[in-house]
């Protein structure tokens, strides 16, 4: 077989389009498209049931896919040692990590880190989901959720803390609440549940009793907005708050602590490039510690 004929099967089979993996391999549809009947026509096997535009990969492609992972992981592997044997940190490296971490905390650093190793090309992938190592999503991957399965390294990033905020003028409008009962007569935001990428974002639950947002949107980033313009209360990170000095922490007993996991794939933990840029953000997190945990006091 082909490598390059496998390579695209593996594309289309993680996209599920052939538009889709066209992108990510950055060549053009008739050629991922040609390449993929091409492999078909060699096997003499279907490997892909066609429904309009997408395809829905059979029992033989899911065989097959298995099959070239494993070489996959293996030509991956033996480029690490190679590229380790002559001491090369040259290429990109693709962190995915949560919208909150990425928007309000990476982004302003990452920069930084890019002039340290201006060899080393960064792609920061800012997105409230979790992301594939096995599909090669992203090559760093910065969860909520520890990950339990899979050939791949987990090091805990940070623990963070959430804490209700609010604002001065919402406070002037509506009173700032002083225990969590009062939190029922507030405007509150929060996530929508039916669209939570992790059970570990359902924390307005406090000894049984849930609080139920007015307002909800998928994204942390708009849930700050919200607080931000002073239209309602919420939880949220304290390391995204920490340059806000409008929004004003309250109930701080009632705090929340959640933690970063951060995972590469075992085939490329030997690649340089990913090695400096996983042991640069684990630094980063530990010069930061008291951003992400701050001393809590006890006065709400």
């Amino acid at each position: 077989m082909d490598w390059d004929d496998l390579r695209v099967f593996l594309a289309v089979a993680r996209a599920g389009t052939v538009s889709e993996a066209s992108r990510v391999l950055e060549i053009d549809h008739s050629t991922v498209s040609r390449r993929l009947a091409n492999l078909e026509s060699r096997i003499g096997i279907r490997l892909f049931d066609r429904a309009g535009r997408r395809l829905r990969i059979n029992a033989a492609g899911e065989q097959l896919m298995r099959t070239a992972e494993r070489l996959e992981s293996g030509l991956l592997s033996d480029l690490a040692v190679l590229e380790s044997m002559q001491g090369s940190r040259v290429g990109t490296v693709r962190i995915g990590v949560p919208e909150g971490l990425g928007v309000g905390y990476l982004a302003g650093r990452i920069g930084t880190m890019a002039a340290q190793f201006p060899e080393i090309s960064l792609e920061l992938v800012a997105l409230p989901q979790n992301y594939s190592l096995a599909a090669r999503e992203v090559d760093i991957a910065i969860t909520l959720d520890r990950p339990q399965f899979g050939n791949i390294a987990v090091r805990k990033l940070t623990d963070y803390v959430l804490q209700f905020f609010g604002t001065a003028d919402y406070f002037r409008a509506f009173g700032r609440p002083a225990t969590l009962e009062d939190m029922t007569g507030h405007a509150l935001c929060g996530y929508i549940p039916q669209l939570l990428f992790t059970p570990l974002l359902d924390y307005l639950v406090f000894d049984g009793v849930r609080l139920n947002p007015t307002i909800r949107s998928t994204s942390i980033v708009a849930q700050l907005e919200m607080v931000r313009s002073g239209s309602a209360l919420g939880m949220l990170p304290v390391f995204m708050c920490a340059d806000q000095p409008n929004l004003l922490p309250i109930l701080k007993a009632h705090s929340v602590t959640r933690s970063y996991w951060l995972t590469v794939h075992d085939d490329l933990r030997g690649v340089e490039r990913i090695r400096i840029t996983s042991e640069e953000l684990v630094q980063l997190a530990r010069q930061d510690r008291v951003r992400f945990i701050p001393e809590m006091g006890s006065a709400p």
